[in-house]
Protein backbone atom coordinates (compact mmCIF):
# COMPACT_ATOMS: atom_id res chain seq x y z
CA UNK A 1 0.00 0.00 0.00
CA UNK A 2 2.88 2.38 0.76
CA UNK A 3 4.42 1.52 -2.60
CA UNK A 4 1.16 2.24 -4.45
CA UNK A 5 0.92 5.59 -2.70
CA UNK A 6 4.33 6.85 -3.80
CA UNK A 7 5.29 4.95 -6.96
CA UNK A 8 4.12 7.69 -9.34
CA UNK A 9 5.23 10.68 -7.29
CA UNK A 10 8.22 12.67 -8.54
CA UNK A 11 11.69 11.75 -7.29
CA UNK A 12 12.56 13.90 -4.30
CA UNK A 13 16.33 13.62 -4.66
CA UNK A 14 18.17 13.81 -7.98
CA UNK A 15 21.54 12.91 -6.44
CA UNK A 16 22.95 9.41 -6.76
CA UNK A 17 23.15 7.50 -3.48
CA UNK A 18 22.86 4.13 -1.77
CA UNK A 19 20.38 3.49 1.02
CA UNK A 20 21.13 1.26 4.00
CA UNK A 21 18.10 -0.43 5.56
CA UNK A 22 18.57 -0.34 9.32
CA UNK A 23 17.16 -3.29 11.28
CA UNK A 24 17.78 -2.17 14.84
CA UNK A 25 20.36 -4.93 14.97
CA UNK A 26 21.31 -4.44 18.61
CA UNK A 27 18.06 -3.07 20.07
CA UNK A 28 15.00 -4.16 18.04
CA UNK A 29 11.85 -4.39 20.18
CA UNK A 30 11.04 -7.84 18.73
CA UNK A 31 14.02 -9.26 20.63
CA UNK A 32 12.25 -8.52 23.90
CA UNK A 33 8.87 -9.73 22.64
CA UNK A 34 10.21 -13.07 21.38
CA UNK A 35 12.91 -13.45 24.03
CA UNK A 36 15.74 -13.34 21.51
CA UNK A 37 19.29 -12.30 22.20
CA UNK A 38 20.44 -9.47 19.90
CA UNK A 39 22.71 -11.02 17.25
CA UNK A 40 25.38 -8.43 17.92
CA UNK A 41 26.08 -5.72 20.47
CA UNK A 42 26.15 -2.02 19.73
CA UNK A 43 29.92 -1.93 20.31
CA UNK A 44 30.51 -4.86 17.97
CA UNK A 45 28.17 -3.69 15.23
CA UNK A 46 28.40 0.02 14.50
CA UNK A 47 32.18 0.58 14.20
CA UNK A 48 32.48 -2.18 11.58
CA UNK A 49 29.34 -1.03 9.75
CA UNK A 50 30.55 2.57 9.60
CA UNK A 51 33.95 1.42 8.41
CA UNK A 52 32.34 -0.50 5.57
CA UNK A 53 29.90 2.27 4.63
CA UNK A 54 32.78 4.74 4.46
CA UNK A 55 34.65 2.32 2.20
CA UNK A 56 31.54 1.96 0.04
CA UNK A 57 31.18 5.73 -0.32
CA UNK A 58 34.83 6.22 -1.19
CA UNK A 59 35.08 3.44 -3.77
CA UNK A 60 31.68 3.79 -5.47
CA UNK A 61 31.39 7.60 -5.23
CA UNK A 62 27.84 7.06 -3.96
CA UNK A 63 26.89 8.67 -0.69
CA UNK A 64 25.07 6.45 1.82
CA UNK A 65 21.80 7.35 3.50
CA UNK A 66 21.03 5.36 6.63
CA UNK A 67 17.27 4.62 6.78
CA UNK A 68 16.58 4.29 10.51
CA UNK A 69 14.25 1.47 11.51
CA UNK A 70 10.80 2.97 12.22
CA UNK A 71 10.56 1.32 15.66
CA UNK A 72 13.78 2.90 16.89
CA UNK A 73 13.25 4.57 20.29
CA UNK A 74 14.22 8.21 20.75
CA UNK A 75 17.07 7.45 23.15
CA UNK A 76 18.72 5.35 20.42
CA UNK A 77 18.15 7.97 17.72
CA UNK A 78 19.91 10.47 19.95
CA UNK A 79 22.99 8.21 19.79
CA UNK A 80 23.20 8.09 16.00
CA UNK A 81 25.45 11.15 15.55
CA UNK A 82 28.08 9.31 17.58
CA UNK A 83 27.29 5.80 16.33
CA UNK A 84 27.31 6.69 12.62
CA UNK A 85 30.24 9.09 12.68
CA UNK A 86 29.10 11.34 9.83
CA UNK A 87 26.94 8.88 7.87
CA UNK A 88 23.72 10.73 7.02
CA UNK A 89 20.50 9.27 8.40
CA UNK A 90 16.74 9.75 8.07
CA UNK A 91 13.65 8.18 9.60
CA UNK A 92 10.04 7.79 8.45
CA UNK A 93 10.63 7.66 4.69
CA UNK A 94 12.28 4.32 3.97
CA UNK A 95 10.12 3.57 0.92
CA UNK A 96 10.93 6.93 -0.67
CA UNK A 97 14.63 6.50 0.06
CA UNK A 98 14.62 3.11 -1.67
CA UNK A 99 12.59 4.42 -4.62
CA UNK A 100 15.05 7.26 -5.27
CA UNK A 101 18.25 5.29 -4.62
CA UNK A 102 20.71 3.61 -6.96
CA UNK A 103 21.37 0.57 -4.79
CA UNK A 104 20.09 -0.88 -1.51
CA UNK A 105 22.37 -2.16 1.26
CA UNK A 106 20.84 -4.45 3.87
CA UNK A 107 21.12 -7.55 6.01
CA UNK A 108 17.69 -9.25 5.78
CA UNK A 109 15.21 -6.45 6.36
CA UNK A 110 11.57 -6.97 5.37
CA UNK A 111 11.87 -3.52 3.77
CA UNK A 112 13.72 -5.42 1.04
CA UNK A 113 10.26 -5.68 -0.52
CA UNK A 114 10.60 -2.04 -1.54
CA UNK A 115 13.82 -2.87 -3.41
CA UNK A 116 11.94 -5.56 -5.33
CA UNK A 117 8.93 -3.35 -6.05
CA UNK A 118 11.12 -0.48 -7.27
CA UNK A 119 13.49 -2.87 -9.06
CA UNK A 120 16.60 -1.73 -7.18
CA UNK A 121 19.78 -3.81 -6.93
CA UNK A 122 20.51 -5.10 -3.43
CA UNK A 123 23.75 -5.93 -1.64
CA UNK A 124 23.52 -8.16 1.44
CA UNK A 125 25.89 -7.37 4.29
CA UNK A 126 27.06 -9.81 6.94
CA UNK A 127 30.00 -10.10 9.33
CA UNK A 128 31.75 -12.82 11.26
CA UNK A 129 29.69 -12.01 14.33
CA UNK A 130 26.39 -11.90 12.42
CA UNK A 131 27.19 -15.07 10.51
CA UNK A 132 27.71 -16.96 13.76
CA UNK A 133 24.43 -15.71 15.23
CA UNK A 134 20.84 -16.80 14.59
CA UNK A 135 20.43 -14.06 11.99
CA UNK A 136 23.36 -15.23 9.85
CA UNK A 137 21.46 -18.00 7.97
CA UNK A 138 18.61 -15.56 7.31
CA UNK A 139 20.96 -13.16 5.55
CA UNK A 140 22.51 -15.95 3.49
CA UNK A 141 19.14 -17.50 2.60
CA UNK A 142 17.61 -14.21 1.42
CA UNK A 143 20.67 -13.47 -0.68
CA UNK A 144 20.51 -16.97 -2.16
CA UNK A 145 16.82 -16.59 -3.00
CA UNK A 146 17.62 -13.37 -4.87
CA UNK A 147 20.93 -14.55 -6.35
CA UNK A 148 22.37 -11.48 -4.62
CA UNK A 149 25.86 -10.44 -3.70
CA UNK A 150 26.88 -11.08 -0.08
CA UNK A 151 29.69 -9.01 1.43
CA UNK A 152 31.30 -10.00 4.71
CA UNK A 153 32.26 -6.70 6.28
CA UNK A 154 35.10 -8.37 8.18
CA UNK A 155 36.66 -10.53 5.50
CA UNK A 156 35.96 -8.31 2.48
CA UNK A 157 36.86 -4.96 4.01
CA UNK A 158 40.15 -4.75 2.12
CA UNK A 159 38.80 -6.13 -1.16
CA UNK A 160 37.89 -3.61 -3.89
CA UNK A 161 34.20 -3.17 -4.64
CA UNK A 162 33.02 -3.82 -8.18
CA UNK A 163 30.08 -1.43 -8.54
CA UNK A 164 29.13 -2.74 -11.97
CA UNK A 165 28.77 -6.24 -10.53
CA UNK A 166 26.91 -4.98 -7.44
CA UNK A 167 24.30 -3.23 -9.58
CA UNK A 168 23.23 -6.40 -11.38
CA UNK A 169 19.70 -7.72 -10.79
CA UNK A 170 18.43 -11.23 -11.45
CA UNK A 171 15.09 -10.26 -13.00
CA UNK A 172 13.64 -13.77 -12.71
CA UNK A 173 14.46 -13.94 -8.99
CA UNK A 174 12.90 -10.53 -8.40
CA UNK A 175 9.75 -11.55 -10.25
CA UNK A 176 9.53 -14.80 -8.28
CA UNK A 177 9.96 -12.95 -4.97
CA UNK A 178 7.24 -10.50 -5.96
CA UNK A 179 4.85 -13.31 -6.85
CA UNK A 180 5.66 -15.51 -3.84
CA UNK A 181 6.01 -13.02 -1.01
CA UNK A 182 4.54 -9.63 -1.93
CA UNK A 183 1.64 -9.76 -4.37
CA UNK A 184 -0.45 -12.53 -5.91
CA UNK A 185 0.09 -12.56 -9.70
CA UNK A 186 -2.59 -10.70 -11.67
CA UNK A 187 -4.15 -9.22 -8.54
CA UNK A 188 -5.21 -5.56 -8.91
CA UNK A 189 -2.86 -2.68 -8.11
CA UNK A 190 -5.09 -1.18 -5.46
CA UNK A 191 -4.77 -0.91 -1.64
CA UNK A 192 -5.41 -4.02 0.42
CA UNK A 193 -8.49 -2.61 2.12
CA UNK A 194 -10.11 -1.82 -1.23
CA UNK A 195 -9.62 -5.45 -2.27
CA UNK A 196 -11.07 -6.61 1.05
CA UNK A 197 -14.09 -4.28 1.02
CA UNK A 198 -14.83 -5.06 -2.64
CA UNK A 199 -14.82 -8.77 -1.79
CA UNK A 200 -17.19 -8.22 1.15
CA UNK A 201 -19.54 -6.13 -0.95
CA UNK A 202 -19.67 -8.67 -3.77
CA UNK A 203 -19.93 -11.81 -1.66
CA UNK A 204 -21.50 -10.96 1.68
CA UNK A 205 -23.51 -7.76 1.29
CA UNK A 206 -26.88 -9.57 1.50
CA UNK A 207 -25.93 -11.48 4.67
CA UNK A 208 -24.68 -8.25 6.28
CA UNK A 209 -27.99 -6.52 5.54
CA UNK A 210 -29.95 -9.43 7.06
Amino acid sequence: DIYLGIKNKPVSNNNSYAVFLDEGMSYHSDYFIFNLKPPVSEEEYYPLLVQFLNKFEMETKLSVLFAIHPKTPNHIIEKFPNLLQGIKYQIGNTAELVRDSNVVLLHQSTSFSFAVLFNKPAVFLTSNKLRNSWIGPRIDNLAKIMNGKVINMNNDLNKPLDLHNLLKIDANKYKNYLDQYIKVPNSPDIPLWEIFTDFIKKNHSKSIIK
